[in-house]
């Protein structure tokens, strides 16, 4: 009975993900060609900062591996990554330029 229910319900929701998948192109093609900074919710002063591609590469050519995590964080970019000793970290990057501001050795047992 349970196999059932459950088979039950895993058919609704992919039934449920198709019909939404669906839809999304229908729109899109509908949807009138506005420019991509009207359409974003970004402020005048976002629309200056360096997209998450050009981070990572900043990211990279000052001797970060493992990057993971770029977000958009409290006016600017956070980053998880090893820095060049092989440390966990937590970077903190302007976003304008993509230099890192901060950086915090991140704790195993704390990981934010």
């Amino acid at each position: 009975m349970q196999k059932t229910i459950r088979q039950s319900a895993f058919i609704i929701a992919l039934s449920s993900a198709a019909l939404v998948a669906s839809a999304i192109p229908a729109h899109a093609q509908n949807a009138p060609a506005t420019p991509a900074a009207a359409t974003s919710a970004t402020s005048p002063a976002q629309a200056q900062w360096l997209n998450i591609g050009q981070v990572h590469e900043k990211l990279v050519s000052a001797g970060y591996t493992d990057i993971r995590e770029i977000e958009r964080e409290r006016g600017g970019y956070e980053a998880k990554a090893l820095d060049k000793e092989g440390r966990q970290v937590k970077l903190y990057i302007d976003p304008r330029s993509g230099d890192v501001i901060n950086q915090r050795t991140r704790d195993k047992r704390n990981d934010d």
